[in-house]
């Protein structure tokens, strides 16, 4: 066996995802130091209420209320952020950066809202901050652009980065059952009960992009400021309508860089069928890297659970250790820099479409929608129109397809539509990925 390293570090917070971390740490600090050399020694586990009932696993010794125990003991040189929310959560973190302990959250609501500030303490303070925990999962996504595709111009990312989100659309595409039905499923409530967030509305995808971004591309950018829309709206026919035309739905982040911009969003997405996301099946996550030297890279794996998360709080704990111990020098020349490059918006967001008109029973309906189409620079791929017996009453319905367009000129042809009083329900949108 390796001669024995100690890798002394603190943990913030022992909620549920402390635990999770804690019990990990129990099971595989022995293998760890086994296979490496390194003993992965808890000194502190940082707590709100002192007296608080905790299982009777957890070594009460560990625990403090107080942050000087952590910040001036010289031994510790890692903390691990547990504990969820920005305040007071940010005092604490700003303390442990200014006393030069390396830091790695899984704090995703405090990094996407204060990532900026916070790496560039990081900066000034030579340490490091591992934000990958905090993506939720086990796919180690920001490392595999940080480190393995050093080499490469990576000119687009594409993921699907919510377990939760996937799962519901595999079900609702593969047992044909609607939205609120999937969330009721058995599956959806486990990924639910063991911490994953059932992100339905797209905020928890946009703090994850917004990280993403900043960790990965050094793009300064609010989680706010994000396009995300969820998969709240997407119904049964929209599934098997996407079905028909040869796609399925993903709810993915899209991060692009078109050299003198970015293009950063996260919305539900007509996948085709033989693309290597759409056999992304369940609560699994996957990431497809477009670069100059590779074209597509992929990572995979499961996106859900606590121990997916604490295998890449344990990775990193080894990664800085590995760099304490080894290369001490390497910590002066980290960097996160930040690219000032502009973000387009949405409306300025170039994508093939597929729109769908509920249309009224009058002739010519078809020619009219082109017509609008054409006047707008938008070149139409397909158009099928079908009637759909709904109850006693048949709906007509006109598909479109449109090649690569700017979303404005798409919305204004929608809204140019609207004002002929030929349709009879709300229009349907969804973007494609690639061409059609």
């Amino acid at each position: 066996m390796p001669r024995k390293k100690d890798i002394n570090f603190a943990l913030l917070g022992l909620g549920k995802l402390g635990q999770g971390f804690y019990r990990l740490w129990q099971a595989k600090k022995e293998e760890i130091l086994r296979k490496t050399g390194f003993n992965l020694n808890l000194k502190k586990i940082l707590v709100k209420h002192k007296d608080f009932e905790r299982p009777d696993w957890v070594d009460n010794s560990l625990i403090t209320t107080n942050l000087a125990e952590i910040v001036e003991d010289p031994e510790i040189k890692i903390a691990i952020d547990a504990m969820g929310g920005i305040e007071p959560t940010f005092q604490v973190i700003k303390q442990i950066i200014a006393n030069k302990i390396h830091l790695i959250s899984a704090n995703r609501t405090l990094l996407a809202a204060r990532m900026h500030e916070l790496a560039d303490q990081a900066n000034k303070n030579k340490i490091y901050i591992q934000p990958e925990p905090a993506l939720g999962g086990g796919v180690p996504i920001i490392s595999s652009i940080q480190r393995d595709l050093l080499a490469n111009n990576v000119k687009a990312l594409y993921g699907i980065l919510s377990g939760t989100s996937n799962l519901i659309l595999t079900k609702m595409t593969e047992e044909h059952i609607s939205l609120k039905e999937a969330l009721k499923s058995k599956e959806v409530l486990q990924a639910a009960e063991s911490l994953s967030i059932v992100d339905y509305e797209g905020s928890d995808a946009a703090q994850k992009v917004a990280i993403l971004a900043a960790a990965a591309f050094g793009i300064d950018l609010s989680y706010l400021e994000i396009y995300a829309e969820g998969i709240a709206d997407i119904t049964e026919f929209d599934v098997k309508c996407a079905d028909d035309f040869g796609y399925v739905f993903k709810f993915l982040a899209i991060i692009r860089d078109y050299g003198d911009r970015f293009e950063v969003r996260v919305h539900p997405t007509l996948v085709p069928k033989n693309h290597p996301l759409a056999l992304v099946r369940g609560e699994y996550n996957a990431y497809l890297i477009e670069t100059d030297l590779l074209d597509d890279f992929m990572v995979y794996g499961r996106g859900v659970g606590l121990d997916a998360t604490n295998s890449l709080i344990l990775r990193d704990l080894l990664f800085i250790g590995n760099i304490i111990r080894y290369s001490p020098n390497r910590l002066d020349t980290y960097r996160l820099n930040w690219n000032d490059k502009p973000v387009a918006s949405i409306e300025e967001v170039e994508s093939a479409y597929y729109i769908r008109f509920p249309c009224k029973d009058k002739p010519g309906v078809i020619g009219l929608i082109a017509n609008i189409l054409g006047k707008n620079n938008i070149n139409i791929a397909s158009a099928h129109a079908e009637v759909e017996k709904k109850y006693t009453n048949s709906i007509g319905f006109v598909h479109i397809l449109i090649k690569r367009a700017k979303e404005k000129q798409v919305l204004k042809s929608i809204r140019d539509v609207e004002t002929l009083d030929i349709t009879s329900d709300k229009v349907k949108l969804f973007r494609i990925l690639k061409e059609v």
